[in-house]
């Protein structure tokens, strides 16, 4: 089963250096939320049971996935000042992103002597390695040696919601002002942004894979990304500095080069119709899953007993998209085992694909909507007995079109390994710090 061509290309910058940013002892005030940390009983899902897995939303898919963040013993993300040169702010003008009007949402800390202009950005690590050198280097800081950092953990799909809120950012607990009843602005610690830092480990093996130009690969060849990718994380930025600000010209040459060969009736390469279609990720950095081909997941046991095997693998087979390269190796290898056909199987997988994983959730919640709509409408020919949620299945109105299905209805994530054991870590580790207050005086003591 071949992944759908039909995932949409959505702009938008993950990207974060450490060697670019600002440390500061602020800590924001919200509590970062314990979901994955929490010491909970597991719970038992019967949703594939007779359901479908996949009928869930989007963003509700990846909350398997645990991201880590730097905050206090209490779980408050520490603020950092992302530098915003005057490049940057002239390619924004340029490319007109911003306007007069918007530039309220995009407030800065005034400059300093030789400051340069900075915002102020919480970061969530989809590797913990990363999230732990960032608490590294935080601690070579002299007002920063006796601090107590620690490495929380909380779900992708909380990082999802809170980075996709820029412009003013989100609230971060912080009181209202008396006098106007508004919220403080970001400059004052009201408002902060949040932003995800895609893993390096992954990104370096989604620079070997087919499609490494939809999370920001576009060397020459694929092993200059992955060298890249080995450098420094100053080394690093400053290569994807010139790339964004030749994105713009080479985006024009290759609109040019498409339409002309479609003048003389020549056929584009996948390799440039990629990066045509994805011209807006030159210089950026997205968050990549890997997909194989032939390689999905079992229907459940009792499914199989209902439906009978062939009927559930033609209805209940999944199509994993891995967070980890090194985890889909690892599945490829236990498939080609358990097979009986094991000789027929390569011992590595013959393609491995790299997807934006934003790219991926906004397209499966495209299709999800449009899914609904079209259910609505029937429901509204029907009448009065569309509004009935049992009978209206029952009754049929006019022909029934075939609706050509994406294949994203069966897309399912599989959270990294190592980002789950990392989880259980500080899970088991704990925090060490009550949160509860010193219990009032009572009785004879009181």
């Amino acid at each position: 089963m071949m992944l759908p061509k039909v995932v949409e290309s959505k702009a938008g910058t993950m990207r974060a250096s450490s060697n670019q940013l600002l440390l500061t002892t602020l800590a924001a005030a919200a509590a970062a939320a314990q979901l994955c940390c929490a010491a909970a009983a597991p719970t038992i899902n019967l949703s594939n049971l007779l359901g479908s897995s996949t009928s869930i939303p989007a963003y509700e898919r990846i909350l398997s996935q645990p991201v880590f963040q730097v905050t206090t013993p209490w779980g408050s993300p520490y603020m950092l000042f992302e530098k915003y040169k005057d490049e940057e702010k002239a390619l924004e003008t340029e490319s007109g992103v911003q306007d007069d009007e918007d530039m309220d949402k995009f407030s800065r800390v005034q400059q300093k002597d030789d400051m340069q202009d900075t915002r102020p950005i919480s970061l969530y690590f989809m590797d913990e390695h990363d999230a732990r050198a960032l608490a590294d280097e935080m601690k070579q800081m002299k007002h920063m040696k006796d601090s107590d950092l620690r490495i929380t953990c909380s779900s992708l799909g909380k990082a999802v919601r809170s980075a996709s809120h820029l412009g003013r950012g989100l609230p971060t607990g912080q009181g209202i002002d008396d006098t106007t009843g508004k919220i403080l602005t970001m400059d004052d610690g009201g408002s902060l942004r949040h932003k995800i830092v895609p893993s390096k480990r992954e990104l370096f093996y989604a620079a070997r894979c087919v499609g490494r130009e939809r999370v920001g690969c576009f060397g020459d060849s694929p092993n200059e990304d992955a060298d890249l990718l080995l450098q420094p994380q100053d080394v690093i930025e400053a290569n994807k500095m010139q790339s964004r600000r030749a994105s713009k010209k080479n985006t024009a040459r290759r609109v040019q080069k498409a339409r002309q060969l479609e003048k003389e009736g020549l056929v584009e390469s996948p390799e440039d119709r990629l990066r045509r279609e994805y011209a807006h990720m030159e210089g950026q950095v997205g968050l990549p899953v890997f997909y194989s081909e032939g390689l999905m997941r079992k229907p459940p046991v009792l499914r199989r007993l209902f439906q009978g095997a062939k009927s559930a693998w033609t209805t209940s087979s999944l199509t994993p998209l891995y967070f980890s390269y090194e985890d889909l190796m690892k599945d490829w290898s236990i498939m080609r085992e358990r097979s009986n056909n094991k000789n027929k199987i390569p011992e590595k997988p013959p393609k491995v694909e790299v997807f934006n994983m934003i790219d991926v959730v906004t397209s499966i919640d495209k299709d999800q909507w449009k899914a609904q709509r079209r259910s609505e409408l029937v429901r509204d020919q029907k009448g009065l007995v569309g509004k009935i949620p049992v009978i209206h299945n029952l009754i049929k109105t006019g022909k029934k079109g075939v609706t050509k299905k994406s294949g994203l209805e069966k897309v399912v994530f599989v959270p990294s390994s190592l980002g789950i054991q990392a989880k259980e870590r500080i899970s088991a580790a704990g925090s060490m710090k009550t949160r509860l207050r010193p219990m009032r005086a009572w009785g004879k003591n009181a």
